[in-house]
């Protein structure tokens, strides 16, 4: 391999190297910006669960509830 042959391969080296890592940033990004949706998607959902579970918790634990729980058992 001679200089002008070394000379010429060296930049082209680096101008892929770059492009490749500035490819590998972008997917980073779009991949963080999908969990970033996903967490939240999960962190709503958890939420309503949440609220649903106190509105069961609430039912349970009113005596009009019990008392129409024991009728119902007799």
């Amino acid at each position: 391999m001679n200089a002008a042959t070394l000379a010429l391969l060296i930049p082209i080296l680096a101008i892929s190297g770059s492009f490749i890592v500035s490819i590998m940033k972008l997917r980073e990004k779009q991949i963080s910006a999908e969990h970033n949706k996903h967490n939240q998607a999960l962190h709503d959902e958890l939420n309503q669960l949440r609220q649903r579970v106190e509105v069961l918790e609430r039912l349970a634990t009113d005596d009009s509830f019990q008392l129409k729980r024991e009728i119902e058992r007799v």
